[in-house]
């Protein structure tokens, strides 16, 4: 922060005073007028400022997390993924079943699986919008022992409304899953396990909401829409040439 300040107060002076050496010859008081003018008559300087600060060490974090995850994240076999399970390209999603932007771009993520033939989708499940989150988390991971993951994971998401109980046994109706089996696998150890290490997995990527995307060596916050999803893939297949 202090670095960003010395640029901005040289940055005002230089603009005020020139380039001749006339800075050199003021005193302290008089940058500090300077420096304190340019400021309030220029606000955004010092916000777009602050925000490229934190933008960069935010994307120096994720860079590094990401090679020190790197096998959690692409080659966890714990993990659900649909697509080409050695796909060239690799894309994680963190999502939550209560998550309005996952919802909406859930059309998306499939059509990608189904027209990239190339593509591994693994699925990341992070349940932070409250315990109906949670449970929904867990009865999907329970699901994938069913070998039916992809399909209850999608009608989760098409459900417009929040999880309850009464929901998930209906969704998993509608898959063709076995739904006592699945509560007793939402229940063990294992998926417990797996839920608490991609919490402390998104935290260690510095994700904070959903959904969150990784492709290639990208890190997208938020919803991205279809287009930007294959152009990231493109670029990732590009620079693993």
């Amino acid at each position: 922060m202090k670095r960003i300040l010395s640029v901005i107060a040289l940055s005002a002076v230089i603009g005020v005073a020139g380039v001749s050496g006339a800075a050199a010859e003021m005193t302290k008081t008089d940058i500090e007028k300077i420096v304190e003018d340019y400021l309030l008559n220029n606000p955004e300087i010092i916000l777009k400022s602050v925000n490229d600060y934190q933008t960069k060490g935010v994307a120096e974090q994720q860079a590094k997390a990401l090679e020190t995850n790197s096998r959690k994240l692409f080659d966890d076999e714990n993990t659900p993924y649909a697509g080409n399970k050695d796909g060239d390209v690799k894309v994680v999603e963190f999502f939550d079943y209560n998550c309005g932007y996952c919802k909406r771009v859930i059309g998306d993520v499939n059509k990608l699986i189904d027209e990239d033939e190339n593509v591994k989708v693994i699925f990341k499940d992070y349940p932070i919008l409250g315990p109906t989150s949670v449970t929904a988390a867990h009865w999907a991971l329970a699901a994938d022992k069913q070998g039916k993951y992809l399909e209850y994971h999608t009608a989760l998401l098409n459900n417009q409304g929040r999880m309850d109980e009464a929901t998930l046994e209906a969704k998993a109706k509608e898959v063709g899953l076995d739904v006592e089996k699945l509560k007793a696998d939402a229940e063990s150890d294992e998926v417990k396990a797996q839920i608490q290490e991609n919490l402390e997995l998104a935290q260690s990527m510095n994700i904070s909401g959903t959904p969150a995307f990784i492709i290639g060596e990208q890190v997208f916050p938020g919803a991205i829409p279809y287009e930007a999803m294959t152009n990231a893939v493109k670029d990732a297949r590009a620079d693993s040439e």
